[in-house]
């Protein structure tokens, strides 16, 4: 995976959306794993180039695979897992929100390919450093270009929605995602939602297909690739306690099972 940055967060105009990044991942990055993650300011928009694989977005996994357009917006959870070559846009706004928080859209493949290769004109376009046509390219020709593929009959479009899940079962998925940082106890979580841990140990696999722990690393450790990318003089100790970690060798333990390498070889071999 590699990305090219063209603003950082210090630069947006919030009133309108401007390029971020664009992420290229090739099928070599497939054994290496993608947490679960969120961008505060920033949507993104994922052509699936090759292969299939399930993603988690929100709180549900879907089945993507190739010649289909993914879409999350601001703020959105996702987890790519085992990255798919992709092309992914990240705009600062969010060109889709009359739509959904998210969605998939499936095309034939000759109108995938077309749009595809607009999106990787993108990438090698931002490689020599040329952001504002990048930009004019994505803003004024792909987004629209999805818009219109969106609304015509044929394409296979799916809205992200919430799933049904038991309230107190969702009120550890939410707290986790908000306070991951933090010391989690289920225990505590538990007993707080009056359940006992193995209820919602059970409870929060049959729905998230891990348990809570496994989630709270998982988002831990997406968030720590996340600022490994996007902050390279970062100090990987400090973002080994910004993600809610004790120690760094408990880091680097934890960073290797999900993610199959160090957090500085990911760092150098990413960024």
């Amino acid at each position: 995976m590699k990305q090219l940055f063209w603003r950082d967060a210090a630069t947006p105009d919030s009133n309108k959306c401007q390029l971020a990044y664009i992420c290229k991942t090739t099928g070599n990055d497939r054994h290496f794993f993608r947490g679960a993650h969120a961008h505060s300011q920033i949507s993104e928009i994922t052509f699936i180039l090759n292969g299939k694989s399930r993603y988690f977005l929100r709180d549900k996994f879907f089945n993507v695979k190739a010649n289909e357009v993914m879409f999350c917006s601001q703020g959105l959870i996702h987890e790519e897992g085992y990255l798919l070559p992709s092309i992914c846009i990240g705009l600062y706004g969010d060109p889709f929100s009359m739509i959904g928080e998210g969605f998939l859209l499936q095309l034939d493949q000759s109108v995938f390919t077309a749009l595809a290769e607009l999106a990787k004109d993108a990438y090698h376009l931002l490689e020599m450093q040329q952001g504002e046509i990048v930009e004019n390219l994505v803003l004024n020709v792909i987004v629209p270009k999805i818009y219109a593929l969106i609304h015509q009959s044929g394409n296979h479009f799916k809205l992200i929605e919430h799933t049904v899940c038991p309230q107190k079962i969702n009120l550890v998925k939410q707290y986790i995602d908000h306070h991951f940082q933090e010391s989690v106890n289920i225990n505590h979580l538990s007993s707080k939602n009056n359940s006992s841990r193995s209820y919602v140990e059970h409870r929060f696999k049959d729905h998230f297909r891990r348990s809570p722990i496994n989630y709270l690393t998982s988002r831990r450790i997406g968030e720590a690739q996340t600022v490994l990318i996007c902050r390279p003089n970062y100090p990987i100790t400090h973002i080994a306690f910004d993600v809610g970690f004790n120690s760094l060798p408990q880091f680097d333990h934890a960073f290797v099972k999900v993610s199959g390498i160090s957090p500085s070889a990911y760092r150098s071999k990413y960024s």
